[in-house]
C-alpha cells in the first residue's frame, strides 16, 4: 500500500511548530504552485509546491487537490475571504 497524502491543517499557526525550535529555517516568500493532472495514484490531480532554497536545491511538496481545497475552505471559514475585502 502506498502512502496516502497527509496535510495537517492548523488554523491558529502561532507557536504551532515547536519541532522547528533551534533548527535551521529557510524562510521563502517566492515559490511555485502547480497542478499535476494525474498526480495521485487514483488518477486525480495533485498539487505541487516547488520551493527554491538558497543553496540551489529545491523542496517539492505534494498533496492532493482535494486536501489543498479542504485546507483553503477551512482557512476561509475561519478568517474570511480576503478577496472580498475593500481596497
Amino acid at each position: 500500500m502506498k502512502n496516502m497524502p497527509y496535510l495537517q491543517i492548523v488554523l491558529d499557526g502561532d507557536k504551532s511548530a515547536p519541532e522547528m525550535a533551534g533548527k535551521v529555517i529557510h524562510h521563502v516568500q517566492s515559490f511555485k504552485i502547480t497542478a499535476l493532472k494525474g498526480g495521485m495514484t487514483s488518477g486525480r490531480p495533485s498539487i505541487g509546491l516547488v520551493i527554491p532554497l538558497e543553496d540551489g536545491s529545491f523542496v517539492f511538496a505534494e498533496t492532493s487537490l482535494r486536501l489543498l481545497l479542504t485546507a483553503a475552505d477551512a482557512f476561509r471559514i475561519r478568517y474570511g475571504d480576503p478577496r472580498l475585502d475593500e481596497p
